[in-house]
């Protein structure tokens, strides 16, 4: 990818961008009932850049170590999703999920990667879905699996199916926000150029381009 010439122009961004936020309003609807508690869900920023730019990304953001929910995707377009937070933070969510505020984190291992993969099944789900439905095709998820280690582990693991290191990454900063805490999380969508090309067309043809 050159860093000259953007892999989708501001344009497309921005289109995917409003896709996305629309994905978000009915994941935060949907954890609002989990947690009996309003959650709010934004994506103010969205960005194309290459696998080492994302992991530095959000290794600089986070300064720890990261937790979340990995997931493959097929369909209107393919590649690997990921819902990540940083440690504590995550630690502070499943905490609203689980409504137990004195859980520390040696107390949760079991119970806290399955909150965070219910947590991700949500969320993803909810992106995955409103761009199924804004492109009028299916798309379709494997069964969501909890991730955690440093930024460079979870986005370079040899298990997924994005194993280009020089994969596009969609990356997502999400800004969510309960009972009175504000969490950052992460959604990355690790996509090859030709998965990236095959979104660009879709949008196209969504706007009769």
């Amino acid at each position: 990818m050159s860093d000259e010439k953007p892999i989708l122009d501001e344009f497309y961004v921005d289109a995917v961008a409003e896709v996305l936020n629309i994905g978000m309003g009915s994941a935060a609807a949907s954890l609002s009932e989990m947690i009996n508690d309003e959650v709010k869900l934004s994506v103010p920023g969205v960005k194309f850049v290459t696998r080492l730019v994302a992991t530095e990304h959000i290794a600089e953001k986070a300064k720890s170590d990261v937790s979340g929910v990995h997931q493959y995707f097929q369909g209107a377009f393919g590649g690997d999703a990921m819902l990540l937070f940083p440690e504590e933070q995550s630690l502070q969510l499943v905490r609203a999920v689980l409504q137990q505020d004195d859980m520390t984190l040696e107390d949760l291992t079991e119970m806290e990667q399955e909150a965070m993969t219910e947590i991700g099944n949500v969320i993803l789900n909810s992106c995955l879905c409103s761009m199924a439905d804004m492109f009028g095709k299916e798309m379709r998820g494997e069964i969501p699996e909890f991730v955690q280690g440093s930024v460079e582990q979870v986005l370079t693991d040899d298990t997924r199916k994005s194993q280009n290191t020089e994969a596009i990454v969609l990356l997502l900063n999400m800004d969510f926000s309960v009972d009175s805490k504000n969490i950052q999380g992460y959604v990355t969508f690790l996509m090859d150029v030709d998965e990236v090309m095959q979104l660009k067309q879709n949008i196209q043809v969504f706007l009769g381009e």
